[in-house]
């Protein structure tokens, strides 16, 4: 009987299941694998490690200063996975943001599911797991992709409020206040000129009273007694400073370096690869939809049209800021290929065969993709020749059996699909490869367990080192490592006969002190990139080579 019941499951919901486990193996495969590679996304990890040692939860810190460039919704959460173990590591840092980047898949499924059909809804879950940059900041430290789900929900919680009952509006509601807990008022500004804007197109602008303001009201003081309390410990002043030059700045002039205004127009065509090509299409598709009186399209067209126009418009500028823009894209893409699988005849003859022109297209480049990314890390490009040939000869295969046109195009479409999640797990895996050879965090764990065997035995110490180095050994290691800041502490600390003594240096203090610390007992290793050297000072023992350094000279990866 549970046999027959989980069959039926299956039959019923097979979408769903190759969805759910499709995208847990996109976001969690090797999550943890790889080190922080580039600083901007270790800043987060060193917060909440600052913020769990030092236990101020409201008041952030880096490197001891106070930190307000950002609202801490995305440090809480990675304090809680890493609550655990009380320690931030690579994994627990991006588990929020993998969950984060799931949880928008289920809800566009969801949500596409209730207002379109299902396949429709599978496609535009795909679309938007296996899309270039959701699919990479799926898998890092930043909050973008936590803004990203509030806001889903906080649309499609007014969608259904607005189409069925009202007491989702309050879901709304909670989304705008995580949205605003995550960065900023921003969320509040997407979100509020998406509704009015559907609100207008449809004529209905009475029913923004309607949204059960008293629930906003009451999570606007929930947010007004949050902020108090944070000015009382920081002082006003800064906090008005930070406000204005997190939010008015960046709209009004950038913080770095400008860009211009057609910045995203020229790079979403390689941040949403491999569906850049749909792009076009999607928009005069959407555009045709809302002439028709399509409100669940007009609905998804006005949140495309103003998340783009809002992010042209502010002068700060990145590609992780488009994020709140992809999943209405993915959805406006898959309506268009859903009328083009089922034959539509509302779409003009020419949209439906470029459409499949395009399908066509995209296999052979998903199948050259699947050889090149392997081959780019040299030692692996048979990984990527052998399954293309796999999938070659299954496409050839059921090609006898599918001469129709529309058979042909199904199956071509579900093969992309299919090889796209493929190919974004073999890159996932060569990056993990190249960052155990090639990046700092990575080789110093890698040269202690090789020379010096099981880190528990050690008890290890910093000396002197600076305040990025130490939060990249503590991540790296997975330990809180202690600081000694005389010669005089770490010559007690290396002679002390009850623990056996590692100390981390950095070289070029080490040269300087080599010669008052070192005596007979004491043995070396060296671990050298390009950015960083350091010097690890231990106990000699039987198993050790205690005649030479161990030097690793790598240069450091850059993304």
């Amino acid at each position: 009987m549970e046999t027959n019941r989980l069959h039926a499951f299956l039959k019923q919901h097979h979408l769903f299941c190759i969805l759910v486990s499709a995208s847990i193996f996109l976001f969690f495969f090797e999550l943890g694998s790889r080190s922080f590679e580039i600083k901007d996304a270790r800043r987060f990890a060193e917060i909440t490690q600052e913020m769990i040692q030092g236990g101020s939860w409201l008041v952030l810190h880096k490197h001891g200063e106070i930190y307000m460039n950002k609202p801490p919704m995305l440090m809480w959460l990675i304090a809680l996975f890493s609550s655990i173990g009380h320690q931030v590591t690579p994994l627990t840092a991006r588990l929020p943001s993998a969950i984060a980047g799931f949880s928008s898949i289920l809800v566009i499924y969801y949500f596409t599911q209730k207002f379109y059909n299902q396949r429709a809804a599978f496609i535009a879950a795909i679309i938007l797991a296996t899309s270039h940059r959701y699919f990479w900041y799926g898998r890092s430290a930043f909050p973008d992709m936590l803004f990203t789900l509030f806001i889903t929900l906080a649309l499609f919680s007014f969608y259904l409020g607005y189409k069925q009952n009202k007491e989702f509006y309050i879901g709304m509601h909670l989304s705008m206040f995580f949205a605003t807990l995550t960065k900023g008022p921003l969320g509040i500004i997407f979100i509020l000129s998406i509704i009015v804007a559907f609100l207008a197109f449809q004529r209905n602008l009475k029913t923004f009273k309607e949204l059960k303001w008293q629930w906003g009201s009451i999570l606007i003081i929930i947010m007004v007694g949050i902020c108090i309390a944070y000015c009382l410990k920081v002082g006003f002043e800064p906090f008005i400073t930070a406000i204005k030059r997190e939010f008015l700045t960046r709209v009004n002039k950038p913080v770095n370096n400008g860009e211009p205004f057609y910045y995203y127009f020229v790079n979403i065509w390689a941040d949403f690869l491999p569906w850049s090509l749909f792009i076009p299409l999607a928009a005069i598709y959407a555009y045709k939809k809302w002439r028709l009186g399509d409100e669940y399209i007009t609905f998804i067209f006005c949140w495309a049209i103003l998340v783009f126009t809002i992010l042209c418009v502010a002068k700060a500028k990145h590609p992780r800021y488009m994020l709140p823009l992809y999943p209405a894209l993915s959805i406006l893409m898959a309506a268009l290929i859903e009328d083009t699988l089922k034959e539509s005849v509302i779409l003009p003859s020419w949209l439906r065969s470029s459409v499949r022109w395009i399908i066509f297209t995209m296999i052979g480049l998903t199948a050259i993709l699947l050889v090149i990314v392997p081959a780019y890390f040299f030692n692996y490009s048979w990984v990527g020749i052998f399954v293309s040939l796999i999938i070659l000869l299954i496409a050839m295969k059921v090609f006898f059996f599918l001469r129709q046109k529309n058979g042909l195009v199904n199956m071509y479409f579900a093969m992309c699909m299919l090889i796209t999640v493929i190919g974004w797990g073999i890159y996932v895996h060569c990056l993990t490869i190249h960052s155990r050879n090639e990046t700092f965090g990575t080789k110093l764990t890698y040269a202690i367990e090789k020379d010096l065997g099981d880190l528990n035995t050690y008890h290890i110490c910093g000396y002197e080192l600076g305040g990025s180095l130490w939060n990249i050994v503590n991540m790296s290691l997975n330990m809180y490592v202690p600081m000694i800041n005389s010669i005089q502490e770490l010559k007690a600390f290396m002679n002390a006969p009850d623990h056996k003594p590692l100390c981390i240096v950095e070289k070029k203090i080490f040269e300087k002190i080599k010669d008052y610390v070192l005596d007979d007992s004491l043995n070396t290793l060296s671990v050298c990139t390009t950015k960083r050297q350091v010097t690890l000072i231990f106990k000699r023992n039987n198993h050790t080579d205690s005649m030479r350094p161990v030097y690793f000279e790598i240069p450091d990866i850059k993304n």
